[in-house]
Parts: C-alpha cells; sequence; structure tokens
C-alpha cells in the first residue's frame, strides 16, 4: 500500500479516534490499536481485490474491467560488440562498442475474448546513420477469435514463414538470429491472416503486401535492391505455414531453449511463399517473381534443444527488351543447446547462405558462419546475460558491395579476407 494511502487512513482513524473519545473519554489505548488495526487489515483486502480485478501485475502490467484487458511490458537488449576483420582491410581492422539493440514497448490485450489486439514499437538504434532514437512502427494489428479455434487477424504482423523469424527476439538462443534469417526473413508486413491451431497440428495462411515491407503505403515502391533481401510493396503475396506437433506442448515451442525437466518435445514446420512485385508503366523497371519454400525441425528435452532449417528462394527477373533471368539461393542453419547447469546454457549454431553463381557475377557465392556462447538466466528470458562468437569464414566482400554488409545487427562489418570475427556481450530485460 502506498505511503499516501496510509497517511489518509491513519488520518481517518485519528479522527474517529478523536470523535469517539468526545462521545466516550474511557475508549482505553488498547482498543484505539484494535480499531486502528481492523481498518488497515480493511484496506489492505480492499486494495488486493482492487489489483486483481482493475489492475496490477500478473507476470505482465495489467489493466481490466468488464471483459476488456490492457497489458503493458517491453524489452531493452543492450550489448558490447568487438569486431576482428583482415589487417589488410581497407577500414579498421578493430571496432567495438555499445549499442543498444533493441528498445521496445508492447501493448497488448483483448476487449473480450472474441477479439484481441498488439500494438509494438521500438526506438531505432540509428543502424542507418542517423542519429538513432526515433519510434518506429513494428506491429499494429487486430484479431477476431471463431469459436472452434480459428483466428482472422489484420494489419502489419510476421507473416507465417521461417520458424527462426517467427520465435520473439526476446526468446531466441544465441544473441541474434542466424545470418542465414537475415537474408532470407519475411520479416513485417501488412495484409490479412486466418489461422487455426489444435491439439496436434496448426496452420496459418496470410494475403499481404509481401516480404518485409513493413510500414509501406499501398504504392509504395518494391525492391530493396540488395540480394537476398527482398523487401518493399509488392503487387501481391501469398504465404501459407503448416506445423506438426509430434510430442510436447505448443508453449515448449515459444523460444529455442528448454528446462531441466522438461519433458520431450518434436515439431515438424514448412511455409511456402509467393509474391509478384509492383508492376509500373516504366521501361527500365525490373519485374521480379519470387517463390520461397522452408522445413524446420525443432526437438527439446530434459535441458536441451535442437533445431534445423533449410530455406530455398527462385526468383524470375525480366525487364523491357531484355531475357529473363532466373536465380536460385538456398539457405540452412542447425544449433543446439544444453543446459549443464539449471540456469546456465552452452549453444552452438552453423548457418551458410549458398548464393546462385549468377548472383555477383564472380567471386565468392558461398558464406558459412559458426556461433558458440553462453546464456545465463536470471529470471527466465526476463533477466538473461549472453555472450557468443560469430566467425565468419569466407571472403565477404560481395556481401559489402551488394549492400548486405555492413550489418551492425548481427555485428559483422564484412571483410575482404577470410576469418571476420564478432564477440558480442548481451544482457536482456523484459518488463
Amino acid at each position: 500500500m502506498s505511503q499516501t494511502k496510509r497517511l489518509v487512513l491513519l488520518t481517518g482513524a485519528a479522527l474517529g479516534v478523536c470523535a469517539a473519545g468526545a462521545a466516550q473519554a474511557a475508549t482505553s489505548t488498547d482498543e484505539v490499536r484494535a480499531i486502528v488495526a481492523e481498518m488497515m487489515a480493511d484496506a489492505e483486502t480492499r486494495s488486493s481485490l482492487l489489483a486483481g480485478g482493475d489492475a496490477g501485475h500478473d507476470g505482465k502490467f495489467f489493466i481490466a474491467g468488464d471483459g476488456f484487458r490492457l497489458n503493458v511490458g517491453g524489452q531493452i537488449q543492450f550489448r558490447y560488440i568487438m569486431n576482428f576483420r583482415d589487417d589488410e582491410n581497407p577500414g579498421d581492422d578493430f571496432s567495438n562498442g555499445f549499442q543498444t539493440r533493441r528498445t521496445k514497448l508492447d501493448f497488448n490485450g483483448a476487449i473480450n475474448r472474441n477479439w484481441d489486439f498488439r500494438v509494438l514499437a521500438g526506438f531505432d538504434r540509428g543502424d542507418d546513420g542517423g542519429s538513432g532514437g526515433g519510434f518506429n512502427l513494428e506491429q499494429a494489428w487486430v484479431r477476431y477469435n471463431f469459436d472452434g479455434g480459428m483466428k482472422l487477424r489484420w494489419g502489419q504482423f510476421k507473416l507465417p514463414m521461417l520458424r527462426e523469424e517467427l520465435v520473439e527476439s526476446s526468446r531466441q538462443l544465441a544473441v541474434e538470429r542466424s545470418i542465414m534469417n537475415e537474408a532470407f526473413t519475411q520479416d513485417r508486413s501488412q495484409g490479412i491472416e486466418l489461422a487455426a491451431q489444435y491439439d496436434a497440428w496448426r496452420w496459418a495462411v496470410a494475403f499481404s503486401d509481401g516480404l518485409d515491407s513493413e510500414n509501406t503505403d499501398f504504392n509504395g515502391p518494391g525492391g530493396s535492391g540488395i540480394p537476398f533481401v527482398v523487401a518493399g510493396e509488392a503487387e501481391y503475396a501469398l504465404t501459407g505455414r503448416v506445423e506438426f506437433l509430434f510430442d510436447g506442448q505448443w508453449k515448449d515451442f515459444e523460444d529455442f531453449t528448454a528446462q531441466k525437466g522438461q519433458d520431450f518435445g518434436f515439431m515438424l514446420g514448412a511455409a511456402i511463399h509467393w509474391q509478384q512485385s509492383t508492376q509500373t508503366p516504366t521501361p527500365t523497371d525490373v519485374d521480379v517473381d519470387t517463390l520461397q519454400f522452408t522445413v524446420d525441425a525443432s526437438l527439446e528435452g530434459d535441458g536441451w534443444n535442437l533445431f534445423g532449417a533449410f530455406v530455398y528462394r527462385w526468383q524470375e527477373q525480366s525487364a523491357l527488351g531484355m531475357s529473363d533471368t532466373d536465380l536460385s539461393d538456398f539457405g540452412a542453419v542447425i544449433q543446439g543447446g544444453w543446459r549443464f547447469a539449471e540456469n546456465t546454457e552452452v549453444f552452438v549454431r552453423w548457418d551458410a547462405i549458398f548464393a546462385d553463381e549468377d548472383r555477383f557475377g564472380g567471386g565468392e557465392d558461398n558464406f558459412n558462419f559458426l556461433t558458440v556462447g553462453l546464456n545465463h538466466y536470471y529470471a527466465g528470458h526476463a533477466a538473461k546475460a549472453s555472450v557468443d562468437l560469430v566467425w565468419s569464414f569466407q571472403d565477404t566482400s560481395n556481401l559489402v558491395s551488394s549492400g548486405f554488409l555492413p550489418n551492425t545487427g548481427v555485428g559483422l562489418l564484412g571483410d575482404s579476407e577470410e576469418n571476420e570475427v564478432a564477440i558480442r556481450l548481451q544482457f536482456q530485460l523484459l518488463f
């Protein structure tokens, strides 16, 4: 109970005592104390009932009443990064410093059992060369929950494609998602999604503006100009994902870790996406059709976890007066972790990008990355310290010249030689 409430109660009690004293001067000190104690106990009970029904914290800060509930939360990820590159690199061979990777505010809840919503926004870290600190919308959607388990939502959300991207950034195994995921990610889009979940399987289909088209207008430009990265407004896009739960519980796969004593769980997933780029009358436009497919497997047990995914992307590019160009790119990731203590976990991950041999017109087109690290959970994901090392094996100058690197989010800046290394230390707090 707050100090103000206590003062009000004590003042009220004092007034009551004074009035009682005027009427009956024989009231004893013990009786006065009993009256005050009874009033304080009653106020404590009322305060507890208020927290349980209208506002409080039950794992989330909330305001609720008459079927309505608003949850308010947030995320802070603070890092220190050290990047080591070859001495012959034209830039600095050592870069280091602090980074506020993610600072987010999350508002979500429901107005009744059928309608729920979410608005998620984050502060820009300035990775585009700006000063940073701007407040950017990430997700904003409304959902209607039908009887029987089917759900329909519309707004801005993550398309049902890569599982690694669908798992929240606060619940990853490593400090950051894989570099492969950065290349093939669906990220967020504006659209409509129909989904359903049952005991052993669930599915989702979406009609949207395309991969990584968040915060775009309906007549906005399409294309990122960066190999692998499909972004911006599409003419139309269709996405579908299905998952099969062979053992365990759905909530076990909301993250990539497994606690000691957790039962065995096994889930398989697959997704497909098709989109066509925007069509304009400009003769110099390059039309791009994109087909992407992924399969993934997730296993968890008593303190251990294993995840693997394969991604294939086919693109056909056509321009007026030129022959069509077909490109096929592949990606893969395998990661696993083990809790050797109750709250301490080691992990390892390999991921790779296998670009089409015509993607860059020469030079290296296969890129392999190794990540090893450790997590310590002070309060689950709500308070977690992590450290890992990312090792880039190949010359990544093609990724630099194409604009894919540098990527300060993953900590890699690109190197004209082999063996770039980034060490990332992070503390995460959820509230």
